[in-house]
């Protein structure tokens, strides 16, 4: 038998003085979902702060007016469409991972929940959309599991490069032996030297796994000036690639924060992002590259005007052995991931084809670091 709730003095008296704030406006301010409200004409009579946030648009200007003209041009029909079926068959639509692009330009990921609103009577009189902004949420996930394939395979390269070391070495070393005891002018030797150039890059890829895997306590990080950094990778590379030195217009922000870390590693990844600049260029074009501090951060850019990346494998090429080109192993830019990473940084990239790409380069000044000393 059910015992029958019966509420204490104490607690009734209490509830008596609390003045609860039920009112809508409230509440609705209160939602840290997007929460916009139109009628039947998709006019927007409520509008949240969290909405006013996600869609840069004050209340204001939002209320009264079409809820599609505070969006991107090329949106509009789309949600027109979604609109006009969900106020006819009073179907709830619940979108997962929508890209949507915003009134000026910026692209994000959502999760949009458009119901119709009834009336006492139950006719559709409007829309309720519950919109919530996950692009940052995303991206840390992709961070993660990128993180994880790097460690992943980390673990593989020990083992494989290790195991690879022995056996190459035999290879060259009889591949030498039989050299020495043919001819100079033997037609073997040419498919000797093919031998030795090919052990040779099979070496060279399992040492590029060997530092991808490095643990960053394998070396102490010291106070370093990431300007020096740059400016020793940028003259390096014009001196390798017999360039000139207008090729490559590079600007510091003088007196940058000092950051913790290794100025090899960081010079190998500043030479890796000039050497893909230099080879989307084609030949014409230029790179850019800057250095500033970002609040407690310093920032490393580079910037080229070559053929750009494609939208769908931007989110892939940081992956490990992922590469376009027939002559890639995949590997710089996973190398470049992390040892960033490593420094306690990050890197993205933005890109259009036929315009270019940047790559930013972000890393913690030392007062924000634990040293590794």
């Amino acid at each position: 038998m059910l015992k029958k709730y019966t509420m204490s003095k104490d607690k009734e008296n209490l509830l008596r003085h609390i003045h609860f704030p039920l009112d809508d406006e409230q509440i609705m301010e209160s939602i840290a979902t997007a929460v916009i409200v139109t009628d039947a004409e998709g006019c927007v009579y409520r509008f949240n702060k969290a909405a006013e946030i996600m869609f840069d648009i004050s209340k204001e200007k939002a209320l009264g007016s079409l809820y599609y003209h505070k969006m991107a041009v090329e949106e509009e029909t789309r949600m027109q469409l979604r609109f006009k079926h969900v106020l006819e068959t009073g179907k709830t639509f619940c979108g997962q991972d929508v890209s949507f692009c915003m009134w000026n330009g910026k692209q994000v990921i959502l999760n949009p929940h458009i119901s119709v609103l009834r009336d006492k009577d139950g006719n559709h009189i409007g829309i309720i959309m519950l919109v919530e902004d996950v692009t940052e949420k995303r991206l840390t996930e992709r961070i993660m599991q990128r993180k994880e394939k790097l460690t992943a395979v980390g673990e593989l390269a020990v083992g494989i490069a290790h195991e690879l070391r022995n056996p190459l070495s035999t290879i060259k070393g009889f591949a030498r032996i039989i050299q020495n005891d043919l001819d100079p002018a033997d037609p073997n030797q040419e498919y000797l030297d093919i031998i030795n150039k090919e052990v040779d890059r099979i070496s060279r890829l399992s040492q590029e796994l060997l530092n991808t895997a490095r643990n960053p306590q394998s070396n102490p990080y010291y106070a370093l000036q990431v300007n020096d950094v740059v400016k020793q990778s940028v003259e390096d590379f014009i001196m390798e690639k017999y360039m000139p030195q207008t090729y490559v217009d590079l600007k510091t922000e003088p007196s940058l924060p000092l950051i913790w870390g290794e100025a090899e590693r960081l010079k190998q990844v500043v030479m890796n992002l000039l050497y893909n600049a230099y080879q989307s260029l084609d030949n014409s074009g230029y790179i850019k590259i800057d250095t500033a501090r970002e609040g407690d951060w310093v920032r490393i850019r580079v910037v080229d005007t070559g053929s750009g990346i494609e939208p769908d494998i931007i989110e892939r090429i940081f992956d490990p052995f992922f590469t376009t080109r027939l002559e890639g192993n995949g590997l710089g830019l996973a190398f470049v991931h992390s040892i960033i990473s490593q420094h306690y940084g990050y890197i993205e990239v933005k890109s259009k084809p036929g315009e270019g790409s940047v790559f930013i380069i972000r890393l913690p000044v030392r007062e924000k670091v634990q040293t590794h000393e």
